[in-house]
């Protein structure tokens, strides 16, 4: 499955619950400011983050709550929002293992059938936070993973084992994939852009993209200055990145119709990364963290996410063992709606649970 451009968390987890892209949703990065409010969003402040003014769309759990289906989340993000809760909720805790989450899941289906949500999610950050942390390819990375289908076994297990195996859908996604990072692979923005322009900017946004706004009282030119400086290094280097003013973000991403984008949007090809001389020196720190990183191209391979399906209507339309073409993750929303039997809202899909076989 191709995450949503930028493959990063907070954007992609919404567009999985509302088949938005970002610049639709609104949730551009993990972090960005928004020029009509003046202000910024940053995802780890729940007291910011939480405000229902950043969201837009419907996620799937008040689709399903609309349409007299009861529904659980357990630490989705976004879930949080006053006015999109669940009917039933269990807030972020990073204390929580994945089995315990499961074990969430299955005592709510424990519950009375009048009282039995009718869809669950829930978010399991341990395999992001350990590839930030030893890169996709550390050492630690085969135990996590295990850990993970562990817990979904036990799921499994606990659907068997209250004859709800061949009565309910498990879909399982990703948000989006990992890069390995290397401090050979360091792009000094400060050795591109010359003091002035330097001096114009806000703190960069949507990390690890570069999205650069001006300060409010730079020159009107300013815009113009940094693009220029940032485009000119490319044809005279090796820069490993592309640099675009906004309205001219190719088509493919759908992120130039935003205010909340900055103006301008520098994407590093995969693996690199944009910082400050004064941020990291790679000729006396040590290695270069986070080991991993993602938010890159949301075409690149290393980017990909993953998506399976199990359940009655997933086998009669597509048979057991199936195998689909890669598609948006703008496809989720939908393709959940049809197994519940919703009208969904409005949304970004194209195949709309047509999904074409491998």
């Amino acid at each position: 499955m191709l995450p949503s451009f930028p493959s990063i968390t907070f954007p992609n987890h919404w567009t999985l619950v509302t088949g938005l892209y970002p610049e639709a949703h609104g949730i551009v990065g993990n972090e960005f400011y928004d020029p009509n409010l003046q202000e910024t969003f940053i995802h780890k402040k729940p007291i910011i983050s939480t405000q229902p003014k950043w969201w837009s769309g419907e996620p799937i759990w008040k689709t399903a709550s609309s349409q007299n289906k009861l529904s659980g989340v357990v630490m989705w993000p976004g879930s949080g929002i006053p006015t999109m809760k669940p009917d039933y909720f269990l807030d972020y805790d990073r204390n929580y293992s994945a089995k315990m989450k499961m074990d969430t899941v299955l005592d709510w289906l424990d519950l009375p059938i009048e009282e039995r949500p009718q869809m669950i999610s829930v978010y399991i950050p341990q395999i992001d936070q350990k590839g930030h942390g030893g890169g996709p390819d550390g050492p630690q990375m085969n135990m996590v993973l295990k850990n993970m289908d562990d817990a979904i076994g036990h799921l499994l297990t606990g659907l068997e084992a209250r004859n709800l195996n061949s009565h309910v859908h498990v879909v399982i996604v990703s948000d989006h994939g990992m890069a390995a990072t290397h401090k050979s692979r360091v792009i000094y923005y400060d050795d591109i852009l010359s003091e002035q322009s330097l001096s114009y900017l806000m703190e960069r946004e949507a990390w690890p993209l570069l999205n650069l706004r001006p300060k409010y009282d730079a020159p009107l030119h300013a815009v113009e200055q940094i693009y220029n400086e940032l485009y000119n290094y490319t044809q005279q280097h090796e820069a490993h990145y592309r640099v675009f003013l906004r309205q001219d973000v190719p088509n493919q991403y759908h992120y130039s119709n935003n205010d909340r984008i900055a103006p301008i949007v520098v994407i590093p090809d995969v693996g690199y990364s944009f910082q400050l001389h004064k941020e990291f020196n790679n000729t006396i720190d040590g290695d270069y963290r986070p080991r991993g990183i993602h938010g890159y191209d949301n075409q690149a391979i290393e980017m990909r996410a993953i998506f399976m399906a199990r359940g009655p209507r997933v086998e009669r339309k597509f048979g057991r063992g199936a195998v689909v073409k890669a598609f948006q993750n703008t496809e989720v929303y939908e393709f959940v709606a049809g197994l519940l039997n919703l009208n969904t809202s409005p949304n970004n899909c194209t195949l709309c649970n047509d999904f074409e076989p491998l």
